[in-house]
């Protein structure tokens, strides 16, 4: 088919929306897979498998997605894959259909010989389950894995959750015999998906159009291929935008007048929350932790964005000019009068990991759920010879391990040593993997109760010479955006593009294994150039602790140094790079100080 008449093909399917689905699936041209992640275009309607993706390699979610726009290269404008998520007003009705679609599939696999049989087993009937024993708990378990919106702290949403449920009678069947259970509707589990008849009808009644229009009804002609449901508050923030291009200022909050900024109004600025991939890496889902500065809400890193925990820099003359503009515009204060802030010790990263692990209270030991992903340690180092400890404190039948070092650019949500950021060791076989190829090491497994150490050794910093920039520092965050994430600051940075980055091998570099306190011996050199990471993946359910010294199990490799020293170290090397970014920017940064403080005054 020429890319004329395919594009006439997808105009005729737009305008003549019960057209039937292509039987061609996916780029492969293979079948559906019941039970994988599946994504439908928006443009053809061909299904197309996750493994197949091209351009959203790293895509991740539950299967049976509804909320969702996703065009294949073909059909997308620019040749590119593209998805985005679909918010509507009623985000427990599509979680419901997601949830009750997975639970069922789940219940007939584990009954059935062959997959393929799941559909016929299905047709019979509808599969019930229990709301408060069964569909709350998964919602609990999955919730990150449904929705983009921040987790319900209390559980009044077991009450949405019921209602939802049994209002939405063409989705859901309350079971007859028993009030409590309530089932999927759609019996054949390969037809749930976003243009799924219902469904439509529900994201439809779901959106928010601006303020002047009506709700549209589920009759509406309505391209549901090219928009979505907004967020809740949009038709506020739409409201907003239009009195700003009306009237260019208008008044914002502001908290005890001082001297330099009493006098003025400032504008609104919108912040735009970027949408990840459905997974816990955006910024609507954030955790807790203890320590830094009492307790803070983290924005979870995500494929393409960074964020780093802000706090005021001392050093800063200025950094007291801007006390009372509102933290919601963020982008309004001089990122250099901020520094960033780490932990006072080396821990696993509460926010650079995978969403779906599980982190212990003192954050040194971490638990595996579902598929292969990875967690780092909060400090990375430069140079030198480095050492840290990991026992394997659980592996349940059927998961695994892999341990070692990876760099920013490694994926959270794959296992270590999927791409040339990351190094590993598996347990299985006890394989060494770099850049998703396997070779032999250890030629045995390693196993519960092991306790395997990690050493790297990189070239050593080069000294001053008379030349600070010779050093290997890292780098400063005051050149980065900021972001208010829940009354916290933070640094957000673009992450770089994988595939332009450009890997140079390090001559004497390597990574070395031991298990329990032997050396397997050197697993790789001439390691790539860059920063790294402690970190660990984990495969389903297995269970392991970090230590990062000074007290080894097993006594550490000659002149290898405990990652733990590398928190104190990292502290300084941060002042000093940051000394020198306001060094040597002095004059444009106060330039732009005065700059920023001139356009606010003016809004008056």
């Amino acid at each position: 088919m020429s890319r004329r008449s395919d594009g006439s093909e997808r105009r005729r399917r737009r305008e003549s929306p019960d057209i039937p689905t292509p039987t061609e699936v996916c780029y492969c041209l293979g079948e559906r897979d019941l039970g994988a992640l599946e994504l439908h275009c928006a443009g053809c309607r061909k299904w197309f498998h996750q493994r197949c993706l091209r351009d959203l390699t790293e895509f991740y979610g539950l299967p049976f997605m509804v909320c969702y726009i996703f065009k294949c290269q073909d059909c997308s404008p620019d040749k590119k894959e593209s998805w985005s998520m679909k918010q509507t007003t009623s985000d427990f009705s599509h979680m419901c259909v997601m949830a009750l679609a997975n639970m069922t599939y789940n219940h007939y696999n584990e009954i059935v010989q062959n997959k393929k049989d799941i559909l016929s087993v299905s047709a019979q009937g509808p599969k019930y389950f229990h709301v408060e024993k069964e569909i709350v708990p998964f919602f609990a378990e999955n919730w990150e894995n449904l929705t983009n919106n921040p987790r319900r702290v209390k559980n009044s949403w077991h009450v949405t959750l019921s209602k939802t449920l049994a209002k939405e009678t063409e989705l859901f069947s309350v079971n007859p015999e028993n009030e409590s259970e309530v089932g999927l509707s759609e019996l054949n589990l390969l037809e749930i998906g976003p243009f799924h008849e219902n469904i439509k009808k529900l994201l439809q009644l779901g959106r928010r159009p601006p303020a002047n229009q009506p709700l549209p009804t589920a009759d509406s002609d309505t391209n549901d291929s090219d928009s979505g449901p907004k967020t809740r508050g949009a038709a506020k923030r739409r409201r907003e935008e239009s009195s700003s291009r009306t009237s260019s200022m208008t008044p914002t909050k502001l908290s005890a007048p001082s001297p330099a900024l009493s006098d003025f109004k400032m504008p609104v600025v919108t912040i735009e929350k970027p949408m990840g991939l459905l997974k816990k890496g955006t910024l609507d889902a954030g955790t807790v932790v203890e320590g830094m500065d009492g307790t803070v809400a983290f924005p979870y890193n995500r494929e393409g964005m960074q964020y780093f925990y802000a706090e005021k820099d001392v050093h800063v003359p200025e950094r007291d000019k801007f006390d009372n503009v509102d933290p919601e515009l963020a982008n309004q204060i001089p990122a250099h009068i901020y520094r960033w802030q780490v932990p006072n010790q080396v821990v696993i990263s509460t926010n650079d990991r995978a969403h779906q692990l599980e982190v212990s209270d003192d954050r040194l030991t971490v638990t595996g759920k579902d598929g292969y992903a990875v967690a780092r340690a909060t400090h990375f180092i430069l140079y030198g010879k480095w050492y840290y400890e990991v026992e394997l404190l659980d592996q349940p039948e059927g998961s695994h391990t892999r341990i070692g070092w990876c760099q920013q650019l490694a994926s959270l949500q794959a296992c270590l040593g999927y791409n040339q950021f990351s190094y590993s060791w598996r347990s299985k076989k006890g394989t060494r993997f770099h850049n998703a190829i396997g070779r032999t090491y250890s030629k045995e497994d390693y196993r519960v109760g092991d306790v395997l150490g990690c050493l790297i050794e990189l070239p050593e910093r080069d000294h001053f010479k008379g030349n600070v920039k010779g050093s290997r520092l890292p780098p400063t965050r005051k050149d980065k955006t900021l972001l208010n994430y829940k009354g916290r600051i933070f640094f957000e940075e673009k992450e770089e593009r994988k595939e332009e980055v450009r890997v140079v091998p390090q001559p004497g570099a390597r990574i070395t294994f031991f298990k329990n306190g032997v050396s397997c011996g050197t697993a790789f050199e001439d390691i790539n150039s860059g920063a790294y990471y402690p970190a660990v993946s984990l495969f389903h359910s297995a269970t392991a602790k970090f230590n990062f010294g000074p007290d080894f199990k097993y006594p550490a490799p000659p002149g290898a140094r405990p990652i733990c020293e590398r928190a104190e170290e990292m502290a300084i090397e941060l002042a000093l790079s940051d000394m020198l970014f306001l060094t040597e920017k002095a004059d444009e940064l106060q330039q732009n100080v005065e700059t920023k403080l001139r356009t606010l005054a003016t809004t008056n």
